[in-house]
């Protein structure tokens, strides 16, 4: 299957950066990324990687690609839409489908070829009936409150999925509602372990258990199981403070723009910059407009933080506009109509981390990351063409 079938094409591409805005990605992080997952849970324990939210937002079909040559066992997604793009780009790995449909669509989502979520007596009884042979994985509530069986409950489902043929049960997992704490962790963990246990005394001896997302295998790495379903740990895309606990490679290594337009005013220029109250200007001021705004995931409101010009920090002015950011140029004599802006990454001897950036954004890096992917063009990191300009490049070539 070629890149063209799960991505622009290189036309396209082309022709959106002529709007000079883009993301530049590291196409090797998830397969190193891979590698360090695979040496902490060892060989035997099979990772399914998480590509829900179209792959936080870099395209589920382009990192599950990516994952698939690199050895991933399987695919955890939260959408059909997103299973049928990772099938329809070639990869015939299982995919495993969180709960994200209705009982009465059991027959269509069975057909879809996809393994299914049975997250409670309800979901159960519309895919037996639907009478659509279907692999499942059966959910555990173990104190999170949202998809599950409850204590209460699993004795009766592991009951009724033995008597009866249609829904081939694979697995059981559960999802974790505070890594950080060891003793919500554990408690947790018992409440898995004891459902593990009634579905062995219904005779389900051989299920691909799995409770370990991306935090959980960092903070408890012996909650590994049968199975772990990391995603930010994939993607290098955790808060600093979990970062630090592993050598992650960021997927997302820059945000960057370039400058459309420079304006000169003068001292005494009455301005309403960004959509703001109209000040007078008590100094000349020299900005550049760059076309980057909340459209592709930033703010609208300050703080809006910082951008870096050929090195120098740069502070932003006003409000953000629906595709433009408006930068104080003043100081920089540098900078003109096409330097580039750097708004997450390195430009020389300083950087913008993406977790400065999220701060200065009031947005927690799990929010920003997909919001900055899924919106701006992708390019591989550091790749330029002969004149210096970036090509829109596929993790084909990566």
């Amino acid at each position: 299957m070629s890149a063209s079938n799960i991505e622009p094409d290189f036309e396209t591409q082309r022709v959106r950066l002529l709007r000079p805005s883009w993301a530049e990605l590291d196409y090797g992080a998830i397969a190193a990324n891979l590698a360090l997952a695979r040496e902490m849970v060892g060989q035997a324990t099979k990772i399914y990687f998480v590509c829900k939210g179209d792959g936080f937002g870099f395209g589920a079909a382009k990192v599950a690609r990516l994952a698939a040559q690199a050895g991933v066992d399987g695919f955890c997604v939260g959408s059909p839409e997103e299973g049928m793009a990772i099938r329809n780009a070639g990869v015939d790995r299982e995919i495993l489908l969180f709960a994200a449909t209705l009982p009465e669509d059991a027959a269509q989502v069975a057909a879809l070829g996809l393994t299914v979520t049975i997250q409670s007596h309800e979901s159960l009884r519309a895919f037996i009936d639907a009478g659509v042979s279907v692999d499942a994985f059966l959910e555990i509530d173990p104190g999170f409150g949202r998809f599950g069986f409850l204590p209460s409950q699993w004795q009766a489902a592991f009951e009724a999925l033995r008597h009866q043929s249609t829904v081939r049960l694979k697995g059981v997992y559960t999802h974790l509602s505070s890594p950080e704490s060891d003793d919500v962790t554990r408690t947790q963990a018992d409440v898995f372990d004891a459902a593990l246990a009634d579905a062995r005394a219904a005779g389900f001896d051989s299920l691909t258990t799995m409770l370990a997302s991306s935090r959980v295998m960092l903070a408890h790495p012996h909650l590994a199981y049968r199975a772990v379903d990391p995603g930010r740990f994939l993607y290098g895309a955790l808060d600093a403070d979990w970062m630090a606990r592993a050598p992650l490679r960021p997927m997302l290594r820059a945000v960057r723009g370039r400058i459309i337009h420079v304006q000169e005013h003068p001292a005494g220029s009455v301005l309403g910059i960004g959509y703001a109250e109209p000040i007078r200007l008590e100094r000349a001021v020299r900005i550049g407009v760059v076309p980057i705004g909340f459209w592709d995931g930033l703010n609208h409101v300050p703080p809006l933080g910082r951008v870096l010009v050929h090195g120098q920090a740069a502070r932003i002015l006003g409000r953000r506009s629906f595709q433009h950011t408006v930068v104080d140029i003043t100081e920089n004599v540098r900078a003109r109509t096409g330097s580039v802006v750097t708004l997450l990454g390195r430009d020389g001897d300083h950087a913008i981390t993406i977790d400065e950036l999220a701060a200065s954004l009031r947005l927690p890096v799990m929010e920003l990351i997909p919001r900055l992917a899924r919106s701006l063009p992708h390019v591989d990191a550091g790749a330029t063409d002969a004149g210096g300009h970036l090509r829109p490049v596929g993790p084909s070539k990566a």
